[in-house]
């Protein structure tokens, strides 16, 4: 989120039980993760595009300061602009323009403000050109020398039940987790949600309640 003055809202400015919250689920992740040796982590919802957006950024943040080194990738083409309400970034390079463009989508990584804390951030797209991607560019293999170089990468998805092709999105990632917003949710449709997560073989993380 951006103040009025237009600097990207820091992390820290939020409610204490929040962070107090995201940092728990943080600190689950990363020991999760490390456990199970698992490189990537899908951030998704079924009703809420703007809280997975906001959990993936601020966990994220959280794991730097635990000395991680952390990528996050933003997928959600519902949401393309969605980082830069909280990271400011080197460069102009995006996501789709670099796998059509190179072999290596190491070269799509900005910096941001903060230190260890990289992302890869999604242009303006048609969805017939977002599928054609995801189905033919072999995104995985992209991504996985990056593993390597990260403690954890991040990608943000979007809500599922409004992308046909989520399962290509699947695919990339070992664990999931889901924000579900408590006033509007549909816990039928959350439950399956997280059943489909058993068919790909993905630990779930469980449920970031977004409140508001």
């Amino acid at each position: 989120m951006r103040r009025t003055d237009g600097t990207v809202k820091e992390v820290q400015d939020l409610e204490p039980q929040i962070l107090d919250a995201l940092y728990n689920s943080a600190k689950s992740i990363l020991n999760v993760s490390e456990q199970k040796e698992l490189g990537a982590v899908l951030f998704t919802s079924v009703n809420d595009g703007e809280g997975t957006m906001t959990a993936a950024s601020h966990i994220s943040y959280i794991l730097t300061q635990l000395e991680k080194k952390v990528l996050l990738i933003n997928l959600d083409l519902n949401n393309p602009q969605g980082l830069n309400n909280y990271f400011e970034v080197s460069g102009d390079q995006k996501l789709i323009e670099i796998i059509n463009a190179s072999p290596y989508l190491s070269e799509a990584i900005q910096q941001t403000q903060y230190e260890n804390l990289d992302v890869i951030s999604l242009e303006e797209v048609d969805e017939e050109d977002f599928i054609e991607v995801l189905n033919t560019k072999n995104i995985k293999t992209k991504l996985n020398p990056l593993k390597n170089y990260y403690d954890m990468v991040f990608l943000i998805g979007p809500e599922a039940e409004q992308f046909e092709h989520y399962s290509n999105i699947f695919e990339l990632a070992e664990g999931a987790v889901t924000v579900s917003r408590d006033k509007t949710s549909d816990y039928r449709k959350v439950k399956r949600h997280i059943d489909k997560l058993g068919l790909f073989n993905m630990v779930s993380f469980g449920i970031i309640r977004n409140s508001k």
